[in-house]
């Protein structure tokens, strides 16, 4: 009888999940049939067990060998308070209780229009649950390049929870029908794994950030995380959206989280639609601002020109959601270029202060920090970033070159292999790791390797550092020569003094050094990406002892790492 009764539940169970959210079905009344179905079990079984199916029609079961009865009326009472039990347990414990949950992940909701073409649209809702569910700072939210990762790789449950390192998931769906938006979310325990929760959500599309701002409030209400005044206010204000107008947010959006020459001027031409359709949606003019940003490195964009168009967009978005985390996180940005040092770190912070839980935001001000010279606090910054998004490549490419920076060549290897593992394209990565291997042959006293190595990867100074290493003067001598008969070390000396004073530091010719470092820092705006190296480049070891160095590095606001040996300062 329980095996029979098992299998029908289970293929009832299956039909249930398999049908009533497509057709519309209300969720509490799948809750009320499983619980029918569990309150049903311990009945059925006590009817097996205390009547036979015979010949005769259905009769008490006969007493055992000994005589005594197989049932009694105490027997049958002690069966009807277990399934009363049982049912209670079913209908209000049977989900599992919700214990402490501290770390959640969303994983990508499921499209329920098949229809292929509207999955940026259920990705875009993917996202924005994530980020409104990431500005409660009592919960550790997962960021959305971990859990996209699951989209077209499926996984189990408690596989995913070891991956990402969470005590809970949200799963559910995304239907678009006309007007009406409708999302279905349940909560997912894993440790251990167990339903805790599941609801349907309804709103106007043009109510659709209320929307988010529901399903992320009722998962906090569930999981009893505690909610500062801010973020109540910042989880219940929300404004209306012209349906056209999101859905080309969304369209831009999932171009401009492509990062190709293709897709970016397509990001660009959703998005100035998008804010052209309806200039108060904040969410449009900050995306708009990133996407100027990102033409510069795939649209072919100067970077004045590109820069100069991000900062009205920023503006504007601010003034319009004054709250906006990415927002300041591209302000951060805009005044790290401008060299308006404390005006970029107080964006960052901001950004921060709104979502702790931001990798973008972590991610930049951890690129501000590197070129700051605080290489600490930079490795906290992608630390934490990659605890927020454990498969983005970008925090993990950060802590290599602070490995890199800070001279531990092994160590940086092992993350740049990292990154390629998750992003086998990635730009950077290839050039850091072969950097850092012609590094750690100049470490081993290897020079002429280096050189040799160097040469053929055009690393002009690690080239000349080996060679003069080697005693090999005249080979540096003649290169300077070379670049100062053709003009193109003169033209250096006036456009990038920070480079000039790269070779002549090889040589050590320290009054130019100074003098080349001087010119560069009264030309910040052309300078500053570069003459952040002052505080790791080797090249400039000698000098570290050097008053004059040490008035420098104050000067520009930069902090020491290493002293005149080569040895990290801590």
């Amino acid at each position: 009888m329980a095996a029979c009764y098992g299998g029908i539940a289970f293929v009832i169970v299956q039909i249930i999940d398999g049908t009533f959210e497509v057709m519309g079905i209300p969720a509490w009344v799948s809750r009320l049939l499983i619980t029918l179905l569990g309150i049903g079990f311990p009945i059925a079984i006590g009817l097996a067990w205390a009547f036979d199916i015979t010949p005769e029609g259905i009769v008490r079961t006969e007493g055992r060998a000994t005589g005594k009865p197989g049932t009694s009326n105490k027997a049958l009472v002690a069966v009807t308070l277990f399934a009363i039990a049982f049912g209670i347990w079913a209908r209000w414990g049977g989900g599992g209780t919700v214990g402490e949950i501290r770390s959640i992940a969303v994983l990508p909701l499921t499209n329920l229009m098949n229809d292929p073409d509207q999955d940026y649209f259920v990705d875009g809702m993917t996202e924005a649950l994530i980020t409104e569910l990431s500005k409660i700072s009592a919960l550790r939210v997962i960021g959305r390049t971990s859990t996209m990762h699951y989209k077209n790789a499926p996984r189990p449950i408690s596989e995913i929870a070891d991956a990402l390192d969470v005590d809970a998931v949200v799963e559910g769906s995304v239907l678009l029908a006309g007007e009406q938006v409708r999302i279905t979310a349940q909560l997912v325990g894993t440790r251990p794994e167990r339903h805790l929760w599941a609801e349907q959500f309804d709103r106007d599309f043009v109510d659709i950030l209320a929307l988010h701002s529901d399903v992320a409030r009722a998962i906090a209400e569930q999981i009893k995380a505690t909610l500062t005044p801010e973020e109540e206010v910042r989880l219940t204000t929300t404004r209306q959206v012209k349906p056209e107008a999101y859905n080309l947010y969304l369209r831009g959006w999932h171009f401009r989280k492509l990062e190709s020459d293709e897709s970016m001027p397509k990001a660009v031409e959703y998005l100035e639609q998008a804010v052209a359709l309806d200039s108060t949606f904040a969410r449009a003019w900050a995306a708009l601002g990133h996407s100027y940003l990102q033409m510069q490195w795939n649209g072919g964009w100067d970077r004045d020109y590109a820069y100069n168009r991000m900062k009205p967009a920023l503006d504007k978005a601010l003034e319009l959601d004054p709250n906006l985390p990415e927002a300041h996180a591209g302000l951060g940005i805009y005044y790290h270029f401008k060299v308006d040092l404390l005006t970029a770190e107080l964006s960052f912070r901001r950004a921060l202060e709104l979502d702790s839980d931001n990798v973008y935001a972590r991610y930049e001000y951890g690129v501000f920090l590197i070129r700051m010279g605080r290489l600490d606090e930079s490795l906290g910054e992608f630390r934490w970033a990659l605890k927020l998004d454990p498969l983005n490549p970008q925090p993990q490419w950060g802590i290599g070159v602070i490995y890199l920076t800070t001279r531990q060549y092994d160590r940086a290897l092992e993350y740049f292999q990292a990154v390629l593992e998750l992003a086998p394209g990635h730009w950077q990565a290839p050039g850091n790791m072969a950097s850092a291997k012609r590094e750690i042959l100049m470490q081993q006293g290897r020079y002429a390797e280096a050189a040799a190595k160097a040469g053929k990867a055009g690393d002009l100074f690690l080239q000349l550092r080996a060679e003069w290493a080697l005693g090999n003067r005249t080979k540096v001598y003649a290169v300077r020569d070379s670049l100062r008969s053709t003009g193109e070390l003169q033209q250096h000396e006036q456009e990038h003094p920070f480079w000039s004073a790269r070779l002549f530091a090889i040589m050590g010719e320290k009054d130019k050094v100074f003098s080349l470092l001087e010119r560069a820092y009264e030309d910040t705006t052309k300078e500053f990406y570069y003459y952040a190296g002052l505080v790791y480049y080797p090249e400039f070891d000698f000098l570290r002892a050097e008053p004059r160095f040490k008035v420098l590095l104050k000067k520009m606001g930069l902090r020491e790492v290493f002293d005149q040996s080569g040895q990290r300062i801590r």
